[in-house]
């Protein structure tokens, strides 16, 4: 297992699920069957075991000697992984949201592959979804966008199941052998120390050079309050989400001259403004966002695994004037992708084969410092993830909607993911419930924000 991967495990405690949720929302009038549990079920359990998403399993060394590893599972515990919710009478998206967070407040079973799938019923119109709670450790947002684009069809007709999957013949090698392999690769990853060094380096240097020139520079650590939620999780998670239309967020862009990634950043800002100011708290200086970055490239497996590292921007919480907010945001963001696309956009990644010494710079120095100083590293985490343009179906039944939930960590408790799909940018909400139980009205805030950006847009 590599590194990346291996972080989400080893990071992950009672407190801190390091799982993630998509929430797919269908239409089934068009299915070319009945579209009940029963049947889903038995699909599920042909197409999904040719997933290694949904396959393998984590198998830790002896005496957590070096990096787990994945090996196939022998078979599927389906009453564990396959769930069925039927939600109360007249429900509706906010019961739906509810229900996301309870699912997100359960920790997945390490002796398991890493994923459950839920089939809710009860939605207005005769609606389901499909909630499939998938462990971080197997699938980042791009892989998760691509495994959900090879699990659905991209046309109405009749869906083509495989011929039963035969499980795997894998055998668990013997403990000596085991450790003897973990041995090696652990040797293998400290022959390739002074390389990564050297490239840390040379990215230093380039960061000294980009402040010695007098270049404008990314946010600082560790330079702003904290608030209500940059405080250590808890067990008990709060998740709602809010659209977003994409034609508009597109328009905005185009009329300020900005990445659409800035518009959404200059949204959230304002939101969390709002939010702010109506719990008395201050709003000066910025909040500030981490934000994931893809650095997949082609020796990755596309639906598998994890490859992105983050920049950091402000997110311009500081400006009332919305077209103001937006330009600070545009500014701030420029200067930190440049940077971070100068500076070796691989080498954070590479740094968890190292989890030894990249422990102390992920978890120790920031815990270290964010005690000493009472703040947090950065405030929000603040993803954005290109999901389906094209119309998706499963078996004829139209899919409606399509949106995530990302995991907290224990400096940002408060987590923006958004996904596109047709016309929509969904923003999934995710937090604590000690720590942000009015998490609705700040979803609220989200279309109000964008409408306020598109009217400064029109003659």
């Amino acid at each position: 297992m590599s590194g990346a991967d291996a972080y989400f495990l080893w990071e992950e405690s009672f407190a801190r699920h390091m799982h993630t949720l998509k929430i797919v929302v269908v239409d089934p009038s068009g299915a070319h069957e009945k579209v009940n549990f029963e049947r889903v079920r038995r699909g599920a359990l042909r197409v999904l075991p040719y997933l290694p998403a949904f396959r393998r399993r984590v198998v830790d060394v002896p005496l957590f000697f070096g990096h787990p590893y994945w090996a196939d599972a022998p078979a599927f515990n389906a009453d564990y992984h396959l769930r069925h919710e039927v939600l109360p009478p007249d429900a509706g998206e906010e019961e739906l949201d509810a229900l996301v967070g309870r699912i997100a407040s359960e920790p997945l079973d390490r002796s398991r592959p890493l994923w459950q799938i839920y089939f809710v019923e009860g939605l207005p119109r005769g609606r389901v979804a499909y909630l499939t709670k998938l462990h971080h450790a197997v699938a980042d947002g791009t892989a998760s966008a691509e495994i959900v684009l090879r699990s659905f069809q991209q046309d109405s007709q009749p869906a083509a199941l495989p011929a039963a999957y035969e499980g795997s013949d894998e055998l668990l090698p013997p403990v000596r052998r085991r450790v003897l392999a973990a041995w090696r690769r652990e040797f293998q990853r400290q022959l390739g120390l002074p390389a990564l060094l050297g490239r840390s380096l040379r990215s230093l240097a380039i960061l000294i050079r980009w402040r010695l020139a007098g270049r404008h520079a990314p946010v600082q650590a560790f330079s702003t309050p904290g608030t209500r939620f940059n405080r250590a999780p808890t067990p008990n998670r709060i998740y709602t989400h809010a659209r977003l239309s994409l034609p508009r967020l597109q328009q905005v862009s185009r009329a300020f001259g900005c990445t659409l990634n800035d518009v959404y950043l200059a949204v959230v800002g304002g939101a969390l403004r709002a939010n702010l100011e109506s719990h008395g708290e201050r709003t000066t200086p910025s909040l500030t966002a981490a934000v994931p970055a893809s650095v997949r490239g082609e020796r990755d497996d596309p639906v598998f695994g994890n490859a992105v590292a983050y920049w950091f921007a402000s997110i311009g919480s500081d400006v009332a004037d919305p077209f103001e907010r937006l330009r600070a945001v545009a500014e701030s963001t420029r200067a930190a992708r440049t940077l971070f696309e100068a500076r070796d956009p691989r080498l954070p990644v590479d740094w968890f084969e190292h989890w030894t010494l990249r422990r102390l710079y992920l978890s120790g120095l920031p815990s270290f410092l964010g005690a000493l100083l009472g703040r947090p590293s950065y405030n929000v985490i603040v993803s954005n993830v290109r999901g389906p343009s094209r119309p998706l179906f499963s078996d004829g039944a139209r899919v409606e909607a399509l949106y995530s939930m990302g995991p907290l960590s224990p400096h940002q408790g408060l987590n923006f993911t958004a996904w596109s799909y047709l016309d929509d940018l969904t923003v999934g909400i995710h937090a604590c419930r000690e720590h942000m139980p009015d998490l609705r009205s700040l979803a609220e805030s989200l279309p109000r924000e964008l409408e306020k950006l598109s009217l400064a847009t029109k003659p």
